[in-house]
């Protein structure tokens, strides 16, 4: 991750050169500005199977390079790097969802599950802009965050399945759940798509209160297109940690769990662009 940061940097800096600070129409702006900013997100799931619920938003960050190319005094494409920290809840009370934990070769019943996600992530969006009121720019912005995963852990709220039992004649299920307990975050980067993409819109608005330097500030909705859940195989039930469920006609026999989940977030982005 740090190269893809000192990459960008040089790749800027090049650009920069070439763009010799031109202005863009009768303004201050320039073609070519660069600089940073920071993240503070509400993260939370949109699940898509019968029986899993939102467990919840969670607060999370992203920091990163941006930049911003402008054609006119009123149009730019805009982009950058950064490192997205995402992540939520899942409740699984409703799906009677189980697992074998490789750690111990225990099988759980999953009550709720908290992820937590690492993406580099590479915004671009077309960012329309008035003309500068005061020293007020205001702008509204859209586009795609292009994200790919880079660490991906869970932590599991769960009973341990002490017994169980089937009734071959009745195809009565008799089974035994131990107390509910929290396990440490384990990962789950086999279990997740490596990539996402989500639509972006967002507003806001630019103070420039040094020559070229401006505080930039704006609100933007995410919405994530990818189901972010890899679905395990049903030969790997047995040797990894992938979710699964008996069948109803057929109770001895696990059939994997086809979860399905799309992440969003509503950011906070406050940078400065130079």
């Amino acid at each position: 991750m740090k190269n893809l940061f000192l990459t960008l940097i040089a790749v800027s800096l090049s650009v920069a050169g070439f763009a010799q600070d031109q202005k863009v129409g009768p303004q201050l702006r320039k073609k070519f500005r660069i600089g940073f900013n920071l993240s503070p997100s509400v993260d939370f799931f949109q699940p898509n199977t019968e029986g899993v619920k939102s467990g919840g938003a969670r607060m999370k960050f992203g920091y990163g390079m941006m930049a911003e190319y402008a054609f006119t005094n009123n149009y730019a494409v805009a982009f950058g790097l950064e490192h997205k920290m995402a992540g939520a809840a899942l409740n699984f009370n409703g799906a009677d969802v189980r697992y074998l934990s490789t750690q111990n070769d225990s099988t759980y019943r999953l009550s709720s599950r908290v992820y937590r996600y690492d993406y580099v992530n590479l915004p671009i969006t077309l960012k329309l802009m008035t003309n500068e009121i005061g020293y007020f720019t205001y702008f509204g912005q859209f586009g795609v965050d292009l994200s790919v995963l880079v660490a991906a852990r869970a932590k599991d709220t769960r009973q341990m399945v002490t017994g169980r039992s089937v009734d071959d004649s009745t195809l009565v299920v008799t089974e035994t759940l131990g107390a509910s307990e929290t396990a440490d975050y384990k990962p789950v980067y086999n279990q997740t798509s490596f990539a996402n993409i989500k639509l972006r819109i967002g507003a806001g608005f630019e103070w420039r209160f040094s020559g070229n330097t401006s505080l930039v500030v704006s609100v933007s909705y995410h919405n994530g297109f990818i189901d972010l859940m890899r679905d395990p195989k049903s030969s790997d039930l047995d040797k990894k940690e992938g979710l699964y469920r008996y069948d109803s006609k057929d109770p001895k026999t696990k059939v994997p769990f086809e979860l399905n989940a799309n992440m969003h977030h509503v950011a906070l982005n406050v940078g400065i662009l130079f």
